[in-house]
């Protein structure tokens, strides 16, 4: 497989600009530049420290080892991204198919911000060099994830929009299941090289079979609908 490579940048601002407490951020932003730009097997603690215009001492007083600081930059990521959805989902009326549009779609299409770029590189490379190392970045924001997605169905199912019968967590990880397993074999195993496909075709043909498989059929409708205007 190819491996792609990207322009490690230097440090954003120098040393005596900084603040102590402004650090670990910083020494995060470059391990991130760093670990995309030559892959996380071949990235040494000494060019994370260049990059980032420290020594390698200081990294050590902040992380234990090159694993500690991967997790951590994973982590704090994973916090950004799924405060971001919470607060987006939160600001989304209208049915809940449109909310499970707009999240799988902000999951798993080509992300379009510079940060979530390198990141996706990043877990590749790992999926390819490292899979144990892998395996640990990608727990929590799997369950996340499964997380989010179930509360959602579940809020569709009470309304009436899903059927009633629907496994909400179930569904939740065999859906985002398929669409990790594509981007894996697309990007870290190169299979897009030997079949090109849209990466954002995949992910909204897969949301609509989700969401039609979610849909009660046309009797389940009816009967809610006439429930309702029972009630009313």
């Amino acid at each position: 497989m190819v491996k792609k490579r990207l322009k490690t940048l230097g440090p954003p601002h120098p040393k005596w600009e900084r603040r102590p407490d402004e650090r670990p951020r910083e020494i995060l932003d470059a391990a991130l530049r760093v670990f995309a730009a030559h892959g996380y097997s071949a990235t040494r603690l000494e060019d994370v420290a260049a990059a980032a215009g420290v020594t390698k001492g200081t990294i050590y007083y902040y992380f234990e080892n090159k694993e500690d600081l991967l997790l951590r930059l994973v982590a704090s990521r994973e916090r950004e991204i799924f405060g971001d959805l919470e607060a987006l989902m939160g600001g989304l009326t209208g049915p809940v198919s449109s909310k499970l549009r707009m999240l799988m779609r902000k999951g798993f299409c080509e992300p379009t911000d510079e940060s979530r770029r390198l990141l996706s590189v990043v877990f590749q490379e790992l999926h390819a060099d490292a899979p144990k190392v892998f395996a640990r970045t990608v727990q929590n924001n799997l369950v996340e994830g499964w997380k989010l997605i179930a509360k959602l169905i579940e809020r569709g199912k009470a309304s009436g929009e899903f059927r009633q019968d629907a496994d909400a967590e179930v569904a939740a990880r065999v859906f985002t299941s398929g669409l990790v397993l594509q981007q894996l074999w697309r990007g870290g195993m190169g299979l897009d090289e030997l079949d090109p496909f849209d990466k954002d075709r995949m992910v909204d043909s897969t949301i609509e079979l989700f969401l039609h498989s979610l849909r009660p059929t046309v009797s389940v409708r009816a009967a809610v609908g006439k429930r309702r205007a029972t009630h009313s």
